[in-house]
């Protein structure tokens, strides 16, 4: 007997929404600034979008783009045309990460050909990028590695060096872009990774556990303060939806983070985005968790660290950006986090704004990586403590902001 789908019976809600929707915006309001932004184009978006009649159709349709793309940056390549071709593989990679990603399913045959897909069309661009991108893992734990990509900073001499953890619904290779690094134009390095659950680490069955996540970055860090180019007293931590929480633990953990930044919160409890939300989100981190049983992950959820006992814990500078309407964490959840903060803290708030924060993505991730280099230089007053909710009609610059 086939087993059911995780909230199998709101399948027929989910399936018509995307087919009454001419985007993902259905599902996540304002997702679509936010892809624009780590380098996904409109033609392909609308490619994919104007195929998909519900769930099944969605990771064939990034699948059949990401070959259109890979055909068209072979060819590009094949001319001489590397400028070119690095764009096409890389839109390629992007598309063929969403077409694997939604297929939550180890072993899955169409899962791993678009994940090879990803890996070849990402390589193939670190290749053209002459050295200002490398691809390296490095073991976490006895037989489990944590991969990641390291994107350098131009010029002499160590600089202050971003560790960016991505949230479930990404890869490594999504962010930051590298045709438009908002981190590497300010002079710092970038290192984006997949922890335990995500991406490469799935595939090679590397689920994540109650801790293991802290684990896998302290690695990380280890490997990038042996660089000359790494400042090893200059590191903060950058990380997005559920990269906010992981973040925390992260700081909690390793006291050689300097400053961090959580931005399309989810710093409170499990219950909205689990119990609440649209079912993706729990059938995605059953899965990045290693789990098939819902009761038996319901149980391990119950044992992750509640957020606010950690955050008595962080010390150093704490920005948290976010949207007043998000749908999976809410003002309440952010205000509970900060007031257990040990140290400086800032936040954001966009009125009217959902989690994906799309709306204001051109605003806030130039503003994050300001806000980044001016606090890891120069630190922030340890009762330092800034709350800035930005109206609809202004933008943050109306606003005394760190």
């Amino acid at each position: 007997m086939v087993k059911p789908q995780l909230r199998g019976e709101q399948g027929w809600i989910f399936d018509n929404f995307l087919m009454l929707s001419d985007n993902e915006d259905v599902l996540h309001p304002g997702i679509m600034g936010t892809r624009l932004d780590r380098g996904f184009k409109l033609e392909d978006l609308n490619a994919v979008y104007s195929k998909v009649t519900g769930r099944r159709s969605f990771p064939k349709s990034w699948g059949k783009r990401a070959q259109t793309l890979e055909r068209s940056a072979n060819h590009y390549k094949s001319k001489g045309r590397m400028d070119t071709a690095a764009g096409f593989f890389h839109r390629a990679a992007l598309c063929y990460g969403r077409a694997q990603h939604l297929i939550p399913v180890h072993k899955d045959a169409n899962k791993e050909k678009w994940y090879d897909g990803l890996r070849q069309c990402y390589d193939e661009m670190v290749l053209l990028s002459e050295g200002n991108i490398i691809t390296d893992s490095v073991e976490f734990e006895k037989g489990k590695n944590t991969y990641f990509v390291f994107h350098k900073a131009s010029g002499e001499g160590p600089k202050p060096t971003i560790l960016y953890l991505p949230g479930m619904d990404q890869v490594k290779e999504d962010y930051p872009n590298p045709f438009n690094n908002k981190f590497a134009n300010r002079g710092m390095n970038i290192c984006s990774m997949d922890g335990p659950g995500q991406g490469e680490c799935n595939i090679n069955a590397v689920w994540q556990d109650e801790n293991n996540y802290a684990l896998a970055a302290e690695k990380v860090v280890d490997w990038l303060i042996k660089r000359d180019d790494v400042d090893p007293e200059k590191i903060a931590v950058f990380g997005t939806s559920m990269g906010s929480r992981w973040g925390v633990q992260v700081a909690a953990h390793d006291k050689r983070i300097k400053a961090v930044v959580g931005q399309m919160a989810n710093v409170g409890t499990f219950d909205l985005i689990f119990e609440q939300a649209q079912p993706n989100f729990k059938r995605i981190f059953m899965y990045m968790a290693g789990y098939t049983n819902e009761q038996e992950f319901n149980k391990f959820v119950e044992r992750l660290d509640l957020l606010p006992d950690l955050a008595k814990k962080i010390d150093v500078p704490h920005l948290l950006v976010a949207g007043d309407m998000d749908e999976l964490c809410t003002p309440q959840d952010i205000e509970n986090f900060r007031s257990s903060l040990g140290g400086p803290s800032e936040l954001w708030l966009y009125e009217g704004i959902f989690h994906p924060m799309g709306e204001v993505a051109e605003e806030i991730y130039p503003s994050i990586a300001d806000w980044l280099l001016e606090t890891i230089n120069n630190g922030k007053p340890k009762n330092y403590k800034k709350d800035i909710y930005v109206e609809e009609g202004t933008v943050l610059s109306d606003y005394d902001h760190g």
